[in-house]
């Protein structure tokens, strides 16, 4: 799996994490963009995001 500079990086490059991005509810872009720094992979992405949907359910 391809690395990326951050979030930014993998969100300017890869279509497939763009869409799930954008298909998250805001509270979660929210704590994802706050990881930003963090988030290197599509991996990445999806477990931090996945973490912050299951703490607020």
């Amino acid at each position: 799996m391809r690395k990326y500079e951050n979030l930014d990086g993998l969100l300017n490059s890869c279509e497939t994490a763009k869409i799930y991005f954008a298909s998250l509810p805001d509270y979660v872009q929210g704590a994802v963009l706050k990881n930003s720094s963090k988030i290197r992979t599509e991996d990445e992405l999806h477990r931090i995001a996945e973490s912050t949907m299951h703490e607020f359910n």
